[in-house]
């Protein structure tokens, strides 16, 4: 009896029907709180596992882009692992049709991915890093391996956006690294608003002096995300936030330094004075000349928002304010039209403050806020930005909205972890068109860890799988780092320094 059932299990382990049994919990947890965004399926096997070296056997099936996903595996194998692999192209079987879409399937000391596209190769290269550990019991570093498993993951939306802002503050390795972090985290599209920092050659006094944004900072950083698979947006502040500085810090990029250029702004220098033909040239030419450094995006983030002190001025507030913004706006919209690029803008200029359907939400428009709005032509991007937790109802009537009204609509959060999960479910029920996480002046220490951290998850479309966050993040940090590569001690790491600034002496 017992040479029977020998028998059989020798025929079902020559058939592959026996498969290795599930990894158990303990294991499997540390291993999962690698991955950031969480996949959408992970199974992890106790077999053995499977050493990613010289002479593992990778197999490669792509729907499309199969060459360009080829040569990308074998650049960034030696870049990430230490060598080229041998790659043998097979027919996809498993892996889903949607752009960005992979599968990895690790065993018997072979690796397969299957990819919908360059996309999906890309992201399955950043998954097995995530994952990957190195071969024990050496001085240094000879190999890596990864546990016998299967991945199936695909995003939750297409536009997966990261907004980033750069100060004077702000070093190009700062801007750089947060750039790789966002495409580590697979997300695809980064808007990068300079605060007085870009350097540009038609209007000069619009940066800070001794500034780092230069043209040719910008289109390395440009090389670098195209690479990356990321498209870099540029963003200029065609209305308020014309001060090129934050509110609370009191600072004006252009007045403080240059007086005689008031004019072009609102008495109070907060918003452009858009009655004001010299100044809508300028902001003309600056749209061009950064639109140009970026390497014509498909994309050009306008900002529009909190314009406080609109149409204060002598000339503004004589006119039909609304007509005169409504035309402005769409001059630029134009402009960016014959170059194949599609203008954003926030959305809170657009609704009416007061109007009681917005209680709760980001309105600060005038009465004619609804005018401008329908001026608009409708392939203008809405970035409605949210900061909160939903509502009682799990709604956002903003959204919503801008969707009716004809209008593509990114969901903009913050910070706030519902928020986040709240937006990406909405994104996906009401079939919007992606997300633009937000960052501000918060990309340092565990704000800059929670903000990759839920804006990675939020645009995939998952939810964490737990536990060493401050670890997993320092390590997906130093990763990126080692690609740029980073040597400075103050670039190192989410603080600049371990010890707070020595304002004053210690009681």
């Amino acid at each position: 009896m017992k040479r029977i059932v020998m028998v059989v299990m020798l025929a079902f382990c020559a058939c592959g029907i026996l498969q290795a049994a599930p990894l158990n919990t303990k294991e499997s947890h540390i291993i999962k709180a690698r991955l950031v965004p969480a996949p959408q399926s992970i199974s992890l096997t106790d077999g053995a596992d499977v050493v990613m070296d010289k002479s593992i056997k990778i197999t490669l099936a792509c729907r499309k882009d199969e060459t360009l996903a080829e040569k990308q595996i074998r650049k960034t194998f030696k870049a990430w692992f230490g060598f080229k692999p041998e790659i043998k192209i097979v027919k996809p079987e498993h892996v889903e049709k949607k752009a960005d879409a992979y599968r990895i399937t690790a065993e018997k000391g072979t690796l397969a991915i299957e990819a919908a596209d360059a996309g999906g190769a890309r992201n399955a290269i950043r998954t097995l890093r995530q994952i990957a550990e190195p071969v024990r019991g050496t001085g240094k570093l000879e190999a890596y391996f990864v546990p016998e498993m299967v991945i199936d993951d695909a995003p939750a939306m297409a536009f997966r956006g990261f907004h980033i802002c750069w100060f004077p503050e702000n070093t190009p390795v700062q801007i750089e690294q947060y750039i790789r972090l966002a495409a580590y985290y697979k997300m695809n599209s980064v808007v990068l608003e300079p605060w007085g920092t870009f350097v540009s050659k038609t209007h000069p006094e619009l940066a800070w002096p001794k500034s780092t944004m230069t043209v040719k900072e910008v289109r390395r950083l440009v090389k670098i995300a195209n690479s990356l698979g990321v498209t870099l947006i540029p963003q200029f502040n065609l209305f308020g936030h014309a001060s090129g500085s934050r509110g609370s810090c009191g600072k004006h990029v252009v007045t403080d330094l240059h007086p005689e250029l008031q004019p072009l702004f609102e008495p109070l220098g907060w918003t452009w004075c858009l009655s004001n033909p010299k100044a809508t040239q300028l902001i003309e030419d600056v749209v061009l000349e950064m639109h140009d450094a970026f390497g014509k995006p498909p994309y050009f983030h306008a900002g529009c928002d909190e314009a406080e002190d609109m149409g204060t001025c002598a000339a503004c507030r004589r006119t039909d304010y609304a007509a005169v913004v409504k035309n402005f706006l769409g001059h630029i919209h134009d402009v960016l039209a014959e170059r194949d690029c599609k203008m954003m803008i926030w959305h809170d200029m657009l609704l009416k403050r007061g109007d009681p359907r917005w209680k709760g939400f980001y309105a600060n428009g005038s009465d004619q806020a609804e005018l401008m709005l329908d001026g608009l032509p409708r392939d203008t991007i809405i970035c409605d930005w949210y900061y909160g937790a939903p509502n009682k109802e799990g709604t956002w009537p903003t959204m919503r909205y801008f969707k009716d009204k004809g209008f593509p609509v990114l969901a903009c959060p913050w910070e706030n972890l519902a928020g986040y999960r709240g937006l990406s479910k909405a994104v996906q029920r009401e079939k919007l068109d992606g997300m633009l996480c937000t960052t501000w002046h918060h990309l340092y220490g565990r704000s800059m860890m929670q903000i990759y951290f839920r804006s990675a998850h939020a645009t995939w479309g998952t939810l964490p799988l737990g536990g060493y966050e401050n670890l997993v993040f320092s390590k997906h940090l130093r990763q990126v780092g080692w690609d740029i590569p980073i040597k400075n001690y103050e670039d190192t790491g989410y603080y600049n320094n371990q010890l707070p600034a020595k304002n004053h002496s210690p009681r």
